[in-house]
């Protein structure tokens, strides 16, 4: 009988000593706390036209708010998401554009046709907000606010030719259910249960922003230490279909197909769940196709590729 308890004392404290060991990762924000969050992307892009190679490089900077208004008894949080500034630029065979939020007397009246619609739409953006639902785990439940933000892009361009073009673009790039699969797919990453370090959990989704996108995940949480989770990610992406175009323009009707993988890493804060620090590299190639049009009748192929890095940082 000593014995067995003695076995019992050991086989319960290993229990506790195990469970001890294991975090929970979820999303823990309290109502009136407010994050400001950096994301810069950095993408060179390559395509073959023709048999004649084309190299342009992307730069984007954005800086975006989010609010916590609220928490219900279940830890379901209404937050408030919005942009505060935006950079962008561009260089390539056709030249430089670039676009600073900070600074947007750059662009002027006889500024190029594609600077006035980027300064158009990233002008627009600065300042709109749109709400969510989000539960502790990320899953974003409902998202409101992106028809005003929509209309405001729209007002910016006004009737001008560049505006008539990227119409059927903002339409797709705003939808309320594309934007809830992209923010919710950002966000969810907690695992369903408590891990331990070396511990792996997995994610499939099928999300359509602007094209379709299938995501395979892999999160293994690498080490935890003061407070703070690092989780290594590994992903696989399948994105678009040549038989849906993301540009169905009567002179321009294109789509893409491409396949490739992002690795990254986190600092996740334990006590609210945000990412303080990411940083991850991306690699994709495929094809875009562009169908025939009565200035380029046959129609054109167009290998390409895409490398990349991305970082988040949590300035706020």
């Amino acid at each position: 009988m000593k014995k067995a308890i003695s076995v019992l004392c050991v086989v319960l404290l290993a229990t506790v000593c195990f469970a001890a060991d294991k975090v929970d990762l979820k999303l823990r924000l309290k109502a009136g706390d407010s994050h400001e969050m950096k994301m810069v992307q950095v993408q060179d892009i390559t395509q073959n036209m023709s048999g004649m190679e084309m190299k342009v490089k992307q730069t984007q900077e954005m800086v975006m708010t989010l609010d916590c208004t609220g928490v219900d008894a279940n830890g379901n949080m209404d937050l408030k998401m919005g942009y505060k500034s935006v950079k962008m630029s561009m260089e390539g065979p056709m030249g430089k554009m670039a676009y600073d939020s900070d600074n947007p007397n750059t662009i002027g009246p006889n500024s190029p046709p594609q600077d006035k619609m980027m300064a158009g739409l990233f002008s627009a953006m600065v300042g709109s907000q749109f709400q969510m639902k989000v539960k502790p785990t990320g899953e974003v439940t409902s998202m409101t606010g992106l028809s005003d933000m929509m209309q405001k892009v729209k007002e910016k361009l006004k009737a001008t030719p560049e505006a008539a073009a990227a119409e059927g673009v903002l339409d797709k790039m705003f939808d309320e259910k594309q934007m809830k699969e992209l923010t919710g797919n950002m966000m969810n990453m907690y695992p369903a249960e408590p891990i331990a370090v070396g511990d792996s959990w997995y994610d499939i989704k099928s999300i359509n922003f602007m094209m379709p996108i299938d995501i395979d995940t892999t999160y293994m949480l690498k080490s935890v230490k003061d407070d703070t989770a690092i989780i290594d990610t590994v992903a696989k992406l399948d994105m678009g279909d040549p038989n849906k175009p993301i540009v169905s323009d009567p002179n321009m009707k294109m789509s893409m197909q491409m396949a490739g993988t992002i690795n990254g890493t986190n600092e996740v804060d334990l006590k609210n769940g945000l990412t303080k620090n990411g940083d991850m590299t991306m690699n994709f190639s495929g094809i875009m196709k562009m169908e025939g049009n009565p200035q380029m009748p046959e129609g054109m192929t167009i290998p390409m590729s895409i490398k990349g890095t991305a970082t988040v940082e949590l300035t706020k």
